[in-house]
């Protein structure tokens, strides 16, 4: 069927341009061009709208890609549409539909929580290496069938936590292996984002605990929008560079202002093998924006980071006078999208794999294992502001009087606080590994 801009092929894809002859949709272009297109590393980017939108900005700026297709379900609310028509890159209503007709060295999966173990084992298994977005799943029985997977496809898979793929992180850690600061004695974070109604309204998986098919989706500050700053405390202390630390157990107090089934604010006590303790202080429900910012401590030193609206820069602060400036972990939010494609051509080693993010996973499980652990702030402490966002009253202050002192809310004596429920983090870590 040939519409005014493309084609629309039997099964619904849609070909800007003019159909299969695409460089990207697996046809045989003889020419010049399309021989450099083939030396190119092919990519398909699965979800463009959301996060995904990010993605395909980047993608649609590079000529060092081959960019093979999309698939999405919804191409027509994308405000980059247009780009892509002009660009000739074909639009796939599902990822077997691009298969059958194409092929990609690397898989951007850019969807949904509860659609990621789904969709990278499917790419796996047709030989594409993955990048796939926090967080690898909510569901630790997922673990097995990427593990499966990965072991059968001979591929890779990286998990988008941003900070992973920064250099100042990964030269922070280096250090940290080395030993230069000595032993960890605390590592604390704080982070506090208010978002509006339509940002909880965004999509009918919001907040939501499970999909309408009973798939686990756990959408919360602490799996989504913070959860890179949570997973980089655990990537900290790992022993190698895709290792993460042992965390036993965790205590936690979880709140929520928005009308959610999980919860929008938490305080979060780890506690690892080695008896180091990690915090972490999130909330979207605050008046103000803070952080992240995070205060990581060490016998040898502190080493101390502010986001300051993407300014910021991680310095240590050595006991013996000396400073290191590392940079700014904010610097590109898609430094691993660019780490991703040349690990498809120089074989360097992914900093962050779905093993790598097993340990937040773990966290995640542990949070929800208690049903009722998440309790409403108390209504007349919940307004909201002229641009919708809902705020309790003085949240702000209590969480930076709660960072500060390294303490939860509750041992605080906070009025409409309770007790951290505890949960074991190792044990759910072990789900899905046999």
């Amino acid at each position: 069927m040939q519409t005014r801009d493309g084609e629309v092929d039997e099964s619904g894809t849609y070909f800007p341009g003019g159909g299969p002859g695409h460089p990207g949709a697996g046809t045989g272009d003889q020419s010049d061009k399309g021989r450099g297109e083939k030396m190119k590393q092919a990519v398909v980017l699965i979800g463009m709208n959301g996060y995904g939108e990010h993605y395909l900005s980047a993608l649609l700026q590079r000529e060092d890609i081959l960019f093979a297709g999309i698939v999405e379900i919804h191409p027509e609310r994308s405000k980059l549409l247009e780009l892509v028509k002009q660009r000739g890159v074909p639009v796939y209503a599902t990822m077997e539909a691009f298969y059958q007709q194409s092929r990609a060295d690397l898989a951007i999966i850019a969807t949904p929580i509860h659609l990621h173990t789904e969709q990278a084992i499917l790419a796996l298994r047709h030989g594409s290496n993955v990048l796939c977005e926090k967080p690898i799943f909510a569901d630790m029985r997922d673990r097995r069938q990427w593990e499966d997977a990965i072991q059968e496809s001979k591929k890779w898979a990286a998990i988008g936590f941003n900070w992973s793929f920064t250099a100042p992180i990964l030269e922070l850690k280096e250090d940290i292996l080395k030993g230069v600061y000595g032993r960890p004695k605390q590592l604390k974070t704080l982070v506090l984002w208010p978002r509006d109604e339509a940002y909880f309204s965004r999509s009918s998986w919001a907040g939501k605990l499970h999909a309408p098919d009973g798939r686990q989706i756990r959408d919360s500050v602490a799996n989504n929008a913070a959860a890179h700053f949570i997973h980089n405390m655990l990537y900290m202390l790992g022993g190698n560079l895709q290792g993460t630390v042992n965390i036993k157990r965790l205590e936690a107090e979880l709140y929520r202002a928005n009308d959610l089934e999980t919860f929008d604010t938490c305080a979060i006590r780890l506690h690892t093998e080695e008896g180091c303790e990690l915090l972490f202080y999130g909330s979207h429900a605050t008046e103000t924006e803070q952080g992240p910012q995070f205060q990581y401590s060490f016998e040898k030193g502190d080493i101390v980071y502010d986001c300051n609206l993407d300014q910021g820069l991680i310095t240590a602060y050595m006991e013996d006078g000396q400073q290191k400036v590392y940079g700014n972990p904010q610097a590109n939010h898609l430094d691993k999208l660019d780490y991703c494609i040349k690990a498809l051509t120089d074989d360097r080693d992914i900093p962050c794999t779905n093993e790598t993010a097993l340990g937040h996973a773990a966290i995640i499980e542990a949070l929800h294992q208690d049903t009722r652990a998440a309790q409403p702030f108390p209504d007349d402490l919940v307004g909201k502001t002229e641009t919708n966002i809902r705020v309790v009253m003085d949240l702000d202050q209590t969480m930076n009087m709660c960072y500060r002192s390294g303490k939860l809310p509750h041992e605080l004596q906070v009025a409409w606080s309770k007790p951290a429920f505890q949960a074991d983090v190792d044990a759910e870590l072990q789900k899905g590994s046999v």
